[in-house]
């Protein structure tokens, strides 16, 4: 069962990805960047719901190569899904700074990132918008490794494309 959770979660990232190009503003875009990473979520439950993430993998895109890709964010939200009396996340708002250093080249790029989404889901698959100064700039989601864990940092993949 979680693993067609997972895959489904996968191919809506996909199709995302791939509507991407067709965003508004894409055709003087450098090209689309996708990544994929480990990393921990964590979360406190108060007035307002705050959110951590980090996490380390590898990008590949924009016709520079691959990427090592190294990230962390802060941010909140209104609910917390199924790890509170909800079922779903609301105003989900993480600011996420990060860096792609060139495999070859070891040349950095430093991105910032607002990853957002009005209605959402956690702890399972959390998908978001990514936008950047210049707007809407792509999608993501990230996946808990340990089901309806609720405590604690929690293992997660995030995966996520966008325009560079």
């Amino acid at each position: 069962m979680k693993k067609a959770v997972i895959r489904r979660g996968f191919a809506a990232v996909a199709l995302a990805a791939m509507l991407i190009p067709a965003m508004p503003g894409s055709a003087s875009a450098a090209g689309l960047i996708t990544c994929t990473a480990a990393g921990t979520v964590t979360f406190v439950n108060g007035d307002t719901d705050s959110w951590g993430v980090s996490g380390k993998g590898s990008c590949q895109g924009d016709f520079q190569g691959t990427y090592f890709l190294d990230f962390s964010g802060s941010g909140t939200s209104d609910t917390l899904g199924l790890c509170d009396s909800g079922l779903l996340v609301q105003n989900l708002d993480i600011n996420v700074v990060g860096s792609l250093t060139n495999a070859q080249t070891l040349i950095p790029k430093f991105f910032s990132h607002n990853w957002s989404s009005p209605l959402t889901t956690y702890p399972v698959v959390t998908p978001f918008l990514l936008s950047d100064s210049d707007g809407l700039a792509g999608v993501g989601a990230f996946f808990n490794h340990i089901f309806l864990m609720c405590t604690g940092p929690t293992v997660a993949q995030f995966d996520f494309a966008f325009l560079s």
